[in-house]
């Protein structure tokens, strides 16, 4: 499958089973939530996934909270995606390699994705920020998955497919 830097998409349960981090957003059993919005960072080829959440209200009481403290607020951003707003948790992501992603988030027939190429590269460059301060061992909250270790799990994986390929 393809993925498409700024569209959003499921992980496959076989990721949260194999990472088993007690912070991770799984998979809900009746539904096909949470749902991701994906970028491809180049350095690693992993792709990284950031949770979607539509509990609007209680974030931009967070980001008015922290604006109000003058803290940053790049690890919570609102957009709006199909005309709804949606919440992306920058403080959650996590890497992936793509046999992970379980599926395109797809609506009324249509994929769900965020359509302003503007709006992707300035969220993209939003998480590579991100991701170099949890790399520094910067941690955003006390429930924040530890990217450190999932992502060297990811890297290890796509080590071996190189090397498997290779034979």
């Amino acid at each position: 499958m393809e993925i498409f830097t700024g569209s959003l998409y499921f992980v496959s349960d076989e990721f949260f089973a194999k990472i088993q981090d007690p912070y991770l957003k799984v998979n809900y059993e009746s539904t096909k939530r949470p749902h991701y919005f994906a970028f491809k960072e180049s350095k690693t080829d992993l792709y990284w996934l950031v949770p979607c959440s539509s509990k609007t209200e209680k974030f931009e009481r967070l980001i008015l909270k922290k604006q109000e403290q003058h803290k940053p607020t790049d690890t919570i951003k609102i957009v709006k995606i199909f005309d709804r707003k949606t919440v992306l948790l920058f403080q959650d992501m996590f890497p992936v390699t793509a046999e992970y992603i379980d599926g395109q988030y797809i609506k009324g027939g249509q994929p769900v994705r965020i359509a302003n190429p503007k709006l992707i590269q300035e969220l993209e460059k939003n998480a590579k920020k991100i991701i170099n301060l949890l790399h520094r061992g910067v941690r955003f909250t006390p429930t924040q998955p530890d990217i450190l270790k999932i992502e060297k799990i990811m890297l290890d994986e796509l080590r071996c497919a190189e090397e498997t390929d290779e034979k």
